[in-house]
Parts: structure tokens; C-alpha cells; sequence
């Protein structure tokens, strides 16, 4: 077992961090003070270990069992963790208002926990399209279980190769309908083939990255804005045709009701350029009570 450190921009509260995630999946998390995740360093299924051991300075320490590739953990640990991401420039921009400077203060440290690579993301918002995320998680349980490799209790999610090579009626049995089997074996024959390169999104423009995702079938405006906010970590992304966000943002900024598209931005504009992570914060905020106190 070989153990490593890495730092993260400050403010970080790992442990609020893994209790907000499991809010979004209850499986997800049962331990609050680590992370054990399945990832692929360099197409070697392995288990990641990360848990915070310094809140100031923020400092993570990593245990994995592949001692050659140390530069690739970290960049994984880092890029799951968020560690980038500086919290204080969003703090003093909300600071003085009403109802998210209170919110800040309370979720003090808060970052999301992102996936481990981007193909991950691409199907999470696939199998997210329209339908609840505890039905989502399930299905895309379903397919880790089915099309990835196990590791230990953990399982590695599926490679692009290996859900390209799978048949649509496969992928139903997972729970996909027939339409969004399609779309997730299209995507992952993209990504396989090098049609659809998502490491070179990573250097993109937010503009330029939704123009590249919306000429993927089976990649919406939705997709692609719920892509840029949580797989690439843009903060003033919004995926503003959500049901979810646009009745979150109405129930603290709009009296309550639904907001449209246009008025959940209108809402956000304060917050630019961290649209995006006020949203979540939102969410985070309404999941407080049931996830974040026990």
C-alpha cells in the first residue's frame, strides 16, 4: 500500500462534502471520513482511498496500491475532490446577501464531489435525462455491476470499449429504455474510436465545449450544461431547464413558486461568474436537515 498527500484550495470540509454527495445518492457514502472509489489509473482497475487529515491548510492523504503511477493518482484524487477549486471569491460575492450569505457561512467548505472521468459523466447525464436520480442511480448501478470489473467490494466503471461492444438489448436489461441505450452505446463508440476526444474538452471554452456535446446524439442543452457544471467543474454553468433547480431557486429567491429557464437565471445573475455552484449550494442547503446533521 503506498500512501500519498496532495493539497486543496481552502476552505475544504471533506466530510460536509461526502455527506451533501450522499444526499444526491444515498448508497453512495456510509463512512463520512474517507472516500473509497474504484477508478482506472492507466486502464488498471484500482481502489482509491482519500480522506482530509488537515483542514488548514487543506491536505488529503491517499492510499492506492499502484506505487508506479503516482502522478496519475494524484491528478485523479485532485480532480475528484475538487481541490482546485477556490471557494473564497464565491463567499465574498454572496457575503452580503440575504439568503445565500447565511447559506455560505453554514456549508462553510462545501466543494462537490466530482466523477472520475468524464466518459462517467457523459453517462450520468445520459441516464439521468427526465426521470428521478434515485431511478438514474439504480439503472447506472445496474450497468457498473454488469459492464465494469470488480475490485475488492468496489466496482470500476465500465470502459468506453466495453459499452460500445455491448448490444442495446444488453444494456436494457439494465433498465435503459430503448432510446437511451442507444444514445449511451453511441456515446461510448465515440469515445473508443477517438470521434469524441474529452480530454481535449477540458482546454475548451464553455461555448465551444456545448457546441462539441450538442452534435452528440443523445446530448441535449441539459446534458451539455449539466456536463459543464459537474464533470468539467465550469461555476457558472447552469443546467437552468432542470425541474429541480428552477423549483429550488424558486423556493428561496422567488417566493416559492417554480421559476422558468429564463427567470432561474435572472435569479443567478448576482452570483456570475459562480452561478452554477450558488445553485448547489441551494440544493445542498434544502438537504441539510435529513443528510448533513446525523
Amino acid at each position: 500500500m503506498t500512501v500519498l498527500s496532495i493539497s486543496s484550495v481552502g476552505p475544504h470540509d471533506f466530510e460536509l462534502s461526502l455527506r451533501v454527495a450522499r444526499s444526491f445518492s444515498p448508497d453512495l457514502f456510509q463512512d463520512f471520513s474517507v472516500l473509497r472509489s474504484a477508478v482506472r489509473i492507466q486502464d488498471n482497475p484500482t481502489v482509491l482511498e482519500l480522506r482530509q487529515v488537515r483542514r488548514d491548510p487543506a491536505t488529503f492523504e491517499i492510499r492506492t496500491d499502484l506505487p508506479d503511477s503516482t502522478s496519475e493518482v494524484k491528478r485523479i484524487a485532485r480532480w475528484i475532490i475538487f481541490a482546485e477549486l477556490d471557494l473564497l471569491p464565491f463567499y465574498r460575492l454572496a457575503a452580503s446577501h440575504s439568503v445565500l450569505g447565511p447559506i455560505t457561512q453554514e456549508l462553510h467548505g462545501l466543494k462537490p464531489i466530482r466523477p472520475a472521468s468524464l466518459f462517467e459523466m457523459l453517462v450520468i447525464a445520459i441516464t439521468e435525462q427526465q426521470i428521478s436520480l434515485a431511478a438514474a442511480y439504480r439503472i447506472r448501478t445496474r450497468i457498473v455491476e454488469r459492464f465494469g470489473d470488480r475490485v475488492d467490494s468496489l466496482w470500476a466503471f465500465p470502459t468506453p470499449r466495453r459499452l460500445s461492444e455491448s448490444s442495446v438489448a444488453d444494456l436494457m436489461t439494465c433498465g435503459l429504455s430503448q432510446r437511451k441505450a442507444e444514445y449511451l452505446q453511441g456515446v461510448a463508440y465515440k469515445v473508443a474510436n477517438g470521434l469524441l476526444d474529452l480530454d481535449q474538452l477540458e482546454a475548451m471554452s464553455d461555448e465551444d465545449v456545448r457546441s462539441v456535446l450538442l452534435q452528440v446524439r443523445g446530448l441535449g442543452p441539459w446534458s451539455a450544461e449539466y456536463f459543464l457544471v459537474r464533470g468539467l467543474g465550469r461555476p457558472d454553468r447552469v443546467p437552468a431547464e432542470d425541474l429541480g433547480i428552477r423549483s429550488i431557486v424558486g423556493r428561496y429567491f422567488g417566493h416559492g413558486q417554480r421559476l422558468s429557464p429564463q427567470g432561474t437565471m435572472r435569479k443567478l445573475s448576482l452570483f456570475k461568474p459562480y452561478r452554477g455552484l450558488a445553485a448547489f449550494y441551494l440544493l445542498a442547503h434544502e438537504r441539510l436537515p435529513e443528510y448533513l446533521a446525523g
